[in-house]
């Protein structure tokens, strides 16, 4: 299994809010959920800022998630992030199977 820590940098708050809602009204999170190896694709806002948001995903293989990346929704994610600002950074890691 694979796990994706993902931080969403933005510049200001409503940046973060409006990248926020045009994801969920684009439905990439939950068509994210439904591919295949696709345990988990989870936004969460953290307390102590308004200018990032966190996205966790977990995926059976790397493999899964690199099919992701090649998907309709996924590329839809880079020009919403060039028009509010958004810069990323990525955590990997990598366990055991799960069972």
């Amino acid at each position: 299994m694979t796990n994706f820590f993902v931080t969403y940098n933005m510049p200001d708050k409503a940046s973060r809010d409006g990248y926020y809602r045009e994801v969920h009204e684009r439905e990439i999170d939950r068509k994210s959920r439904e591919e295949n190896g696709c345990y988990k694709y989870e936004f969460f806002f953290p307390a102590e800022s308004d200018t990032q948001l966190f996205l966790w995903e977990q995926w059976e293989t790397r493999e899964h998630q690199k099919i992701h990346c090649t998907t309709e929704h996924f590329l839809e994610m880079g020009p919403l992030k060039e028009k509010y600002g958004v810069t990323t950074d990525i955590i990997i890691e990598e366990s055991g199977n799960i069972g």
